[in-house]
């Protein structure tokens, strides 16, 4: 059931009735949500560098009339590439992170319950 829930693409309305009930419930709906926020990252990213490539195109055309101007737009569209690329990149591992501490508290969960019904 487990590998059924955290590979879910997106928590569908009857899908989450079902899972309402489930002790994996947090961390699977987290896991789900994580993913879509990395598609949305991706998006995001590519957003970014589209205005970067803008900006540098728009400093190139502009170059002859105004070269000084041009040059430090150039400068700063590299500038927010990178930053773009940093960010993303950052983001991207935070997110495998949180995932990865999803999977494993959930891993954990079915021992913690054992223990504790063994204890009752």
């Amino acid at each position: 059931m487990k590998k059924d829930c955290f590979s879910q693409n997106f928590v569908d309305a009857q899908k989450y009735r079902e899972c309402a009930s489930c002790y994996l419930y947090e961390e699977c709906t987290r896991t789900v949500y994580l993913g879509g926020a990395q598609k949305a990252g991706v998006v995001g990213q590519g957003i970014g560098y589209a205005l970067a490539l803008a900006g540098l195109a728009t400093a190139f055309s502009i170059w002859g009339s105004l070269p000084r101007g041009a040059a430090w737009l150039a400068f700063v569209a590299l500038i927010y590439a990178l930053a773009v690329f940093r960010a993303g990149r950052e983001s991207k591992e935070a997110n495998r992170d949180e995932r990865d501490l999803l999977l494993r508290e959930a891993d954990a969960k079915p021992e913690a319950a054992a223990v504790h019904a063994a204890h009752h």
